[in-house]
């Protein structure tokens, strides 16, 4: 391609790559939720996930096994036996699992449309506060009858009258790639507010529909979720032929948007910052002292919000998406005041006793502690990629873990031809465990059979050789190292 026609490219669409680190834990779901002794099974020592295609591939090659389902105790050891599964420290004592988005081939990704669809919430609400009052209760006036669709005319109205005319076409959001190690299996609770003033809570027990003050009574919810810390590569293309060109302009009346994606980046912040500021203050009302970890990742959040009018708060932003965002982060929090009461009571959201909406919020637990508010990432714009695969700094805001971290320091005990990695389980009433290997990958099984036992437990460093059978990758000669 000629120098011109690059010149002439780059006029036409402006590609941005970049990447994202995610700052809280992220769930975004497939619809999928794996049922408790037929898609995983439990013990003490974690949660152990077969899915479909490994179960369906298991029984081909094993068509004696199919049996073995019609048993509750047959099918769950059937489960523990099958190799390749997913594995996580949190025991799960719900009776399913909301899985993560996952491609044809099993990988899990981070979905376009939904960073795009975060985006638009973002775009929406700067436009939508360009408007007059006297608009805004004109357009509050057409809303639909239906409640899920309730805004789709305040869309229309703000981006654009159907899909070839939706501002939001000039935009377009690749993929996310992601990989196992980069998910792990969270519980969340609910958080419920029970007075009208907003100044006490409890945790909610679903099937009860009541708010309990202990949370062994409330109704936990797990979920893969991508892991605070998860760095990946990043891609937005902008086309400026649509927002510029005069032949465009004359049909899509784009150009007095002025949209950038220096724009957008400003104008995500500035929206970040209004609901992490809006979520610290329902969230300081109504605490009584078991909230204060959780309070103070949001202000870690609000301290990475870049300065206002700065260069940086151009190139790189926070962004909130996925499920339990909430309905302040889907809808962005553009109603209050009479406007809001006016549309509660149209589609019956919320009590009305309870001025204050919603009034509950998803939070996800590390441990026994209320830790995140989930779904908020951060962007760099026009960022080196290679950054993406570099280790957060160590002023890296996200929230860390009470998981213990292994500082990985070299051996005189590991001969050449051994690796080097963690014990990440022992299964000792199965007679085997598995390894996380220093290279990286999926943890490796190895049978205590072939294993020096002396000292070895979970988090332990361990030496090891690797060999191949059936297809698979075990290790063996496996030995504790200091």
């Amino acid at each position: 391609m000629s120098e011109a026609a690059q010149r002439t490219g780059r006029r036409i669409v402006e590609t941005v790559r970049g990447y994202l680190e995610v700052l809280t834990p992220v769930h975004v779901g497939s619809g999928v939720k794996w049922q408790k002794d037929f898609d995983f099974v439990v013990d003490g020592a974690g949660t152990y996930v077969v899915p479909e295609p490994l179960l369906m591939n298991y029984l081909h090659d094993h068509p004696e096994a199919i049996s073995r389902l019609e048993d509750h105790n047959a099918r769950v050891e059937l489960l523990w036996e099958i190799e390749g599964g997913m594995e996580y420290s949190l025991p799960c004592y719900s009776r399913d699992i909301l899985a993560f988005l996952r491609d044809g081939n099993g990988q899990p990704f981070l979905p376009g449309s939904s960073l795009k669809g975060a985006l638009r919430t973002v775009i929406f609400r700067q436009f939508w506060d360009q408007q007059n009052l006297e608009r805004q209760q004109r357009l509050l006036n057409q809303l639909g009858q239906r409640r899920e669709w309730a805004a789709q005319p305040l869309l229309r109205a703000v981006l654009g009258p159907n899909p070839n005319h939706d501002l939001l076409r000039v935009l377009a959001v690749r993929d996310v790639p992601l990989r196992q190690e980069n998910l792990d299996l969270y519980r969340l609770f609910i958080l419920s507010l029970t007075r009208p003033d907003g100044s006490q809570f409890g945790w909610r027990n679903i099937p009860r529909r009541q708010a309990t003050n202990r949370i062994r009574e409330a109704t936990s919810v797990y979920a893969e979720m991508i892991k605070p810390g998860t760095r990946s590569s990043l891609s937005l293309r902008l086309d400026r032929f649509l927002l510029e060109d005069d032949r465009a302009e004359r049909e899509l009346h784009f150009r007095d948007k002025q949209l950038s994606l220096e724009r957008l980046a400003r104008w995500a912040n500035r929206h970040a910052r209004r609901l992490l500021e809006r979520e610290q203050a329902f969230l300081e009302q109504c605490d009584d002292g078991q909230l204060q970890r959780l309070l103070d990742n949001i202000g870690k959040l609000l301290d990475v919000i870049p300065e206002q009018d700065t260069d940086e708060e151009g190139q790189c932003f926070l962004l909130r998406l996925g499920w339990s965002s909430g309905w302040q982060a889907m809808t962005g929090g553009y109603l209050s005041g009479e406007a809001l009461r006016r549309v509660r009571g149209r589609y019956r959201l919320g009590k009305p006793q309870f001025p204050i909406f919603p009034k509950t919020r998803k939070i996800v637990f590390d441990g026994e502690e209320p830790a995140w508010l989930a779904g908020w990432i951060k962007i760099w714009l026009d960022a080196d990629i290679q950054q993406a695969e570099q280790p957060a700094s160590k002023e890296n805001t996200r929230v860390k873990s009470s998981r213990p971290q292994i500082e990985i320091t070299a051996s005189e005990d590991v001969p050449e031809d051994y690796e080097t990695g963690v014990v990440h389980n022992l299964k000792l009433n199965k007679g085997y465990g598995t390894i996380l290997p220093d290279s990286g990958g999926e943890p490796i099984r190895f049978d205590f059979t072939t294993a020096d036992m002396t000292g070895l437990e979970k988090g332990a460093r361990v030496r090891f050789r690797l060999v191949k059978k059936e297809n698979q990758y075990h290790a063996i000669d496996v030995k504790r190292i200091s």
